[in-house]
């Protein structure tokens, strides 16, 4: 009678197990920390393009050219200031006439009514101006998550222009007549029937700059806003019965630049004026 054998089952040794359970635990470690990585990338990345947007909401989009010219200066080309606060951004302030033409931005079907403002860790972006001596800068800020101890984490967006480039420029030019010829100075009677309007927004409402006489004939504006700006140039002849001649030109205000040499054309011949 042959014999037989029966194999038994081999188990597994206590070794082979911690062996296997700490290479899991490398792969889950190595996991974990590419998730986290991945998700702070994302974080910093939705913030990023969060502090960009509202730059852009708030001084305009540059590249937004319309037949030659700029025509997106942003909240603060319609409001002739900066905002006071990122809410005003979504919210007319109380003073602001029609010029305000928010809410400039536009919240997504999953964000909150204030995830505009909200930066990818959850904590509310901030908005302000940093003045030293040599500098004047505007900027967005995320703290990054870990608020003001890790100034290391911290995500800024300064604004590629200062307080003073936005809000404080000069709009300058002078009157011709349809020939093209500069107001004559010899002639007082038509120098002082000269008037020149630039119609600027001043916290939210707009307001005429006036500009009289000789001065209008070569007129100077200062202080005024980044934006595209009404000018209405005229010739006021007061005698009975009186007339007014006048021409009127959309002007784009440029940021640190201003507007210059323009020229505002009357149609009309100074030699043919009262």
């Amino acid at each position: 009678m042959a014999a037989t054998t029966c194999g038994r089952a081999r188990g597994v040794t206590l070794l082979e197990l911690l062996v296997v359970l700490m290479i899991l635990s490398i792969i889950l470690t190595a996991a974990v920390k590419t998730w986290d990585v991945t998700l702070e990338r994302g974080r910093a990345q939705t913030t990023a393009s969060k502090l960009s947007q509202l730059v852009y909401v708030i001084v305009g989009d540059p590249d937004y050219i319309v037949a030659g010219q700029r025509a997106d200066f942003g909240f603060v080309g319609d409001e002739g200031r900066l905002p006071n606060s990122l809410r005003e951004l979504m919210i007319r302030p109380t003073l602001s006439d029609s010029v305000w033409r928010g809410p400039y931005l536009r919240s997504t079907f999953n964000q909150s009514a204030d995830g505009y403002r909200i930066d990818g860790w959850g904590d509310t972006i901030i908005y302000g101006r940093e003045r030293y001596a040599s500098n004047d800068s505007l900027f967005v800020r995320s703290l990054g998550g870990r608020g003001y101890a890790d100034r290391a984490r911290w995500q800024t967006l300064n604004f590629q222009y200062t307080y003073d480039d936005l809000v404080n420029n000069t709009v300058e030019g002078r009157m011709v007549d349809v020939r093209g010829d500069p107001a004559p100075a010899g002639r007082p009677e038509i120098i002082n029937g000269l008037l020149v309007k630039l119609y600027k927004p001043d916290d939210g409402k707009l307001v005429p700059r006036d500009q009289a006489g000789t001065k209008a004939a070569n007129f100077q504006f200062h202080g005024i806003p980044q934006g595209t700006h009404r000018l209405e140039a005229m010739y006021i002849n007061l005698a009975i019965p009186p007339e007014t001649v006048m021409t009127t030109q959309d002007v784009p205000v440029y940021p640190g630049i201003g507007a210059l040499h323009i020229t505002m054309r009357l149609p009309a011949d100074w030699d043919d004026l009262p």
